[in-house]
């Protein structure tokens, strides 16, 4: 920071008044706070105020100052600051991210480019917000807007607004029959009256009712949102409707001579720091989808809560089909390995195999284990945020963690002796096992825990995972919120190729299947290609996924019979890999989709340790209720 050599210097250096832009930068560039003593940049500001009223022309320095402040342009500093430049998300995220990195000339020769040229933050206004009322009072007047500046920069506003409340996708969320019927075409024109007559009560009544009628328009249309689907472009375009419905509100009032001008300095400061960040816009327009998301994805998730004994048989054989499939999934995997293809081809076939076997699994009603935790996570924050009881969430707890265990044992339990029976079948019919004895060994040390990468391998697994449940809470809030079902339904080429009954039917079958089968897909994708993808580029990554892994120690066992010992250690610990990497997988999806639930519905970490404190002396007290329910 340069060294404070007092205001009088500054006017010293000068022939003339010095440049209003001079004065503001030279108190600027002081530090806004200090931890020991008054704010340096408190002391210039006093130092300034000295200065200015010890000065011979004092009067005539003030008037132009005034001058210099008032010769340029206000409207775009209180039409613009701290507002998006862009009506839709991307253009705007771009446009930030931009001019994150690469600088930008502002040639206007206005306040805003001013305030921009200054590079405020949080920091400086909050020094304006504890400033003393004696240190800003000699400049309060000097900095005076005149009332035409707020109006002006009013009716700006009002017709942006006008212009992005009658949009095409806003107006299909509202009501009318007709589109000039939204309240939001009437903006401009009452603005209009405001400005012609501002002292009639009748106005500014009419006004108020206005600013109330676009305001629960707003709702309404944010309310449609959260029950049929969220646009993240959408939920960017409301939000910037409601901020300029605020500035606006602030701007009438000042021009009627009832707003704060210091409190509207300190908000312009504020929103045109957050505005020069991505970050902030980025929390705030996904965090409705973010939380859309994971709504789709809890209701799945409270489909794998098992709360009885015939719910957790019912899980058990679930997760018992999905394990049988998972045999052939991983015959077909290994014979796809074997094949001389490239990489890409490879890594397409791998995926193509993991999609088909787990959107046949979703068909059939099977389980696949490992999908539960990101889902149930979703279910376990949605309970979080309603605040249930105590004994309500040991419960939810108990029941997650049970559908848990009874889709494990029936995926493991299920998928050993199915592998083991299909090779034995291909053994007779091809005279070979699926594995050779050599790739038997090899596959048995990648499953063990220690001398192997199997358990990071699992967690990354795990993440995996967790990126196909949100895949499939993005394809349940994208299709309900196109209607994807219904316009399936009516399409009339569907309705022609299947005739209008199969074509009704068609609905619920889509909407029941859509979200499983792309998260799926993903899964597939992110199973199959990845690893290989992540190789190319020097970082070796293999797939541990549990149920992959139990159907590959199956298939490790009869390429040593006949002609050779089966090694019993090495199986044993391949088991206990099996264990280990099942608790990776489920540990880490669930964690990251709980984290994820938490974030997008707004709740902090003391729900979360408060639930641990809970489950803690409740698995103390009846440790096996977590992992089958009792009578009753």
């Amino acid at each position: 920071m340069k060294r404070d050599h007092g205001a009088t210097a500054l006017f010293e250096a000068s022939k003339g008044p010095p440049p209003l832009e001079s004065i503001l930068l030279w108190v600027v560039e002081a530090e806004p706070k200090s931890w020991t003593r008054r704010a340096p940049r408190t002391d210039r500001l006093r130092s300034l105020n000295a200065a200015l009223a010890a000065a011979p022309q004092a009067e005539t320095l003030r008037a132009r100052f005034r001058d210099d402040w008032l010769r340029v342009s206000s409207v775009r500093m209180l039409a613009e600051t701290g507002l998006p430049h862009h009506t839709d998300f991307i253009r705007e995220a771009f446009k930030r991210l931009v001019d994150r990195y690469i600088p930008r000339l502002d040639e206007s020769e206005d306040l805003f480019a001013l305030l921009e040229g200054l590079r405020l933050d949080e920091g400086d206004a909050q020094w304006l917000m504890t400033s003393k009322l004696e240190d800003l009072t000699p400049w309060r007047e000097l900095l005076a807007l005149p009332l035409d500046s707020y109006w002006d920069a009013a009716q700006l506003i009002g017709f942006r607004c006008a212009a992005l409340g009658l949009s095409r996708d806003l107006l299909g969320l509202s009501p009318e029959a007709r589109e000039m019927d939204s309240p939001f075409s009437r903006l401009p024109e009452a603005l209009a009256a405001m400005r012609s007559k501002p002292v009639e009560g009748e106005s500014r009544g009419s006004w108020k009712d206005l600013l109330a009628t676009c305001r629960e328009r707003l709702s309404m249309a944010l309310a449609h949102l959260d029950e049929h689907g969220v646009s993240s472009d959408l939920v960017y375009r409301l939000d910037l409707l409601e901020t300029q419905l605020k500035r606006l509100e602030r701007l009438v009032d000042l021009a009627l001579g009832e707003g704060d001008g210091l409190e509207l300095a300190t908000l312009l400061i504020r929103q045109g720091a957050e505005q020069r960040t991505l970050s902030g816009l980025v929390r705030g327009t996904l965090r409705r989808l973010a939380r859309k998301v994971v709504e789709h994805t809890g209701e799945t998730g409270e489909h794998y809560v098992a709360r009885s004994r015939k719910e957790w048989w019912r899980t058990f054989g679930s997760g018992g089909g999905g394990g049988a499939m998972t045999a052939f999934t991983a015959a077909i995997k290994y014979s796809i390995a074997a094949l001389p293809f490239a990489p890409m081809p490879m890594g397409i076939l791998l995926a193509v195999n993991y999609a088909v076997s787990f959107i046949l699994m979703q068909f059939c009603h099977f389980t696949l284990a490992s999908k539960q935790p990101a889902m149930t996570a979703s279910a376990l924050a949605g309970a979080l945020e309603n605040n249930e009881s105590a004994q309500a969430m040991v419960g939810l707890s108990e029941g997650i963690t049970r559908s848990q265990v009874a889709a494990t044992l029936g995926n493991v339990l299920a998928t050993i002796p199915a592998t083991l029976m299909l090779d034995l079948a291909w053994r007779t019919l091809s005279g070979h096992t699926v594995l050779t004895a050599a790739m038997a060994a090899h596959s048995l040390n990648d499953l063990h825990p220690i001398h192997s990468w199997a358990l990071p391998f699992a967690a990354l697994t795990g993440v995996l995972l967790w990126l196909s449940s949100l895949a499939a809470g993005w394809a349940g809030n994208w299709s309900a919120y196109r209607r994807f079902p219904e316009a399936l339904a009516a399409h009339p080429g569907i309705r022609r190729w299947l005739g209008p009954d199969r074509a009704a039917r068609l609905a619920p079958l889509v909407e029941h299947h859509f979200s499983g089968i792309i998260g799926y897909l993903v899964l597939g994708l992110l199973l199959g290609l990845l690893p290989l993808l992540l190789t190319f580029m020097g970082l070796p990554m293999e797939v541990r996924h549990v149920t992959l892994s139990a159907a590959s120690l199956a298939l490790c066992i009869l390429p040593f019979q006949p002609g050779g010992a089966i090694p019993w250690a090495d199986l044993a610990w391949g088991l206990a890999g099996i264990g280990l990497i099942g608790m990776m997988n489920f540990g880490v999806s669930f964690g990251l989709a709980l984290f994820t639930a938490e974030r997008a519905r707004g709740l902090d970490s003391s729900a979360r340790k408060n639930l641990g404190r809970t489950l803690r002396a409740a698995l103390v007290e009846r440790p096996m209720r977590f992992i089958f329910p009792s009578k009753g």
